[in-house]
């Protein structure tokens, strides 16, 4: 087989892994979108606190 065959079949399998992906994500419920959103909010402030300046001793 040639290279150009491997990648016609890498892009049609690629393609279907994103199709499936999609079309998994939409159907989602109001409860786990909320979960997720929460999950989102409480890593970015777990992330704000790590980053934050801690005071120099004196």
């Amino acid at each position: 087989m040639s290279t150009e065959w491997l990648w016609g079949i890498g892009i049609i399998v690629l393609g279907i892994a994103i199709a499936y992906a999609v079309m998994r994500n939409r159907t989602r419920s109001a409860a786990e979108k909320q979960m997720t959103e929460t999950a989102a909010k409480q890593n970015y402030r777990t992330e704000d606190l790590r980053e934050r300046p801690r005071p120099m001793p004196e």
